[in-house]
């Protein structure tokens, strides 16, 4: 029973980050639809939801406003999430039409502000990003260009993450993300989008939950439409991740944390909208991921049962698990030994499975809360 148990955890684990994207593969061909792309400039509205970040709201402002796009074209409104630290006064003294400022108060997460900063928007294509997400010169443009096509009612760009993000081996992680994210794109039906960069038609925007995950919820109520969902390559943007394990951690359980009920909530309707391949690919690429605090702990388990009945596969089984995750640990406390490429991965591995049970304690405590804190960065 142990080891049925473990094959059971590690099976669900090898589908959802192996078989899911294989079988992605070979449906892409299937699946795959071609979209027209056009030199179309469509009124914009850049929606950036702030609390305290005064420290990068300036450089942001200041990259927006130089995208190489129509100046007449271009609306960015920053939403001060009740901000105690001269955000507001940087937005306000930028001297620029095109920026409006709208506070909140008292801070309602960025759920309520991305609300109340799509009800001040004037575009007919809705862009959002985050304070501290610096937008390439021509990713305005190579967003838009997408809209071209009728078809198309939401638009994902690429988040270059900063050198320090390899150290705890998102970039790894990241690089994998984005093979998938194209052949799900390929198919029109992209889950989710990077909420550093995308963007959706106005009239598809829904209203948030104070729970929503925004970056997955905006995009998704294009899919539940029959619209397509796409990827832009060359629409990039660039940040630094959290500088520590810990921090980027801690921001990683908040993320799914709220992702879980949202994700179930969702699961339904998608079915009786009629979307059966979409709620497959949720079911595959983010429900199984979501509750992989179940399937990491059924291995452990499973193969601790095996090795306590006398079974031999279960020794190697648990030993494995616990060499693994002792490398990751130490590969945790130590920057240097997690520049080793097998620690790197074995402290990421580590890191999500700490963070999956995390996160699902803190779901089902009822420990949720719309509001957020700016997570200490790099750079």
């Amino acid at each position: 029973m142990g080891e049925i148990l473990f094959w059971i955890g590690f099976g669900a684990l090898a589908y959802a980050y192996l078989g899911y994207p294989l079988l992605l593969g070979l449906l892409a061909p299937l699946l795959g639809r071609t979209f027209q792309e056009g030199e179309a400039t469509p009124a914009v509205s850049l929606v950036v939801a702030a609390h305290n970040e005064a420290a990068v709201i300036a450089e942001k402002i200041e990259n927006a406003l130089a995208l190489d796009y129509p100046a007449d074209r271009l609306q960015l409104i920053i939403v001060s999430d009740a901000s105690t630290d001269g955000t507001d006064e940087i937005v306000s003294n930028c001297g620029d039409p095109r920026v409006a400022l709208i506070r909140q108060e008292p801070q309602g997460g960025k759920s309520a502000a991305l609300n109340r900063g799509v009800s001040g928007a004037v575009g007919d294509i809705l862009v959002f990003s985050d304070a501290n997400s610096m937008f390439s010169p021509g990713a305005l443009c190579a967003l838009a260009r997408r809209f071209a096509d009728p078809r198309v009612g939401a638009v994902s760009g690429v988040l270059q993450y900063g050198a320090d993000s390899a150290h705890t081996g998102e970039g790894l992680y990241w690089r994998y993300e984005q093979v998938v994210k194209g052949l799900e794109s390929r198919t029109g039906r992209l889950l989710g989008a990077n909420g550093a960069i995308f963007a959706i038609r106005r009239e598809l925007f829904p209203t948030l939950h104070p729970l929503d995950v925004n970056d997955f919820r905006i995009p998704y109520q294009a899919l539940l439409a029959g619209r397509a969902v796409v990827l832009a390559q060359d629409a990039d943007a660039h940040e630094q991740t959290a500088p520590t394990v810990g921090g980027e951690m801690a921001r990683k359980v908040r993320i799914m944390a709220r992702a879980l009920p949202m994700f179930f909530s969702l699961l339904p309707r998608t079915i009786w909208a009629g979307r059966p391949l979409v709620a497959w690919q949720l079911i595959s690429h983010k429900i199984l991921r979501e509750t992989q605090a179940v399937f990491f702990l059924a291995m452990l388990v499973g193969a601790a049962w095996s090795a306590v009945a006398g079974g031999g596969i279960g020794h190697w089984l648990l030993g494995i698990q616990v060499l693994g995750y002792g490398i990751g640990t130490a590969g945790w406390a130590s920057r240097r030994l997690r520049r080793l490429p097998p620690v790197k991965v074995a402290t990421y591995v580590t890191m999500i499975a700490v963070t999956s049970i995390w996160a699902m304690v803190r779901w089902l405590s009822g420990r949720n809360r719309p509001t957020w804190q700016r997570t200490e960065r790099t750079g």
